[in-house]
């Protein structure tokens, strides 16, 4: 049941988040490869929007809001990693929590 869960959480996860090229990944190697491509992508569309929403808002605000979150993430994201420390599957686990609380929090911005 251990092996089953984090491929079940991550067929999950990928159907909400992720491309559909990931759909068809694997080995856990590509599910690594799709899930830090999502979170790259996510990433580089999260700093589009909080620099594009900084000439907007007053900038103090956002980038304090911006500092908590971060550090909200990389807790949140790194105790899911925890969670399957010394297991394959750690990597991509911590990839698609960032990369999905990243595209969140790009559309939080956006709608804002």
């Amino acid at each position: 049941m251990r092996r089953v869960l984090p491929l079940l959480l991550f067929s999950l996860v990928t159907a909400g988040g992720a491309a559909a090229q990931c759909k068809d990944a694997m080995s856990t190697r590509d599910m690594e490869d799709c899930a830090g491509s999502e979170y790259k992508r996510a990433d580089t569309e999260l700093n589009r929007v909080y620099q594009e929403t900084l000439k907007k808002l007053q900038p103090q605000l956002l980038r304090e809001a911006q500092r908590a979150w971060l550090a909200y993430r990389d807790a949140h994201c790194d105790a899911q990693y925890r969670l399957y420390t010394g297991g394959s599957i750690a990597p991509v686990i911590l990839a698609q929590c960032r990369a999905t609380l990243t595209a969140q929090r790009a559309k939080e911005i956006r709608e804002s």
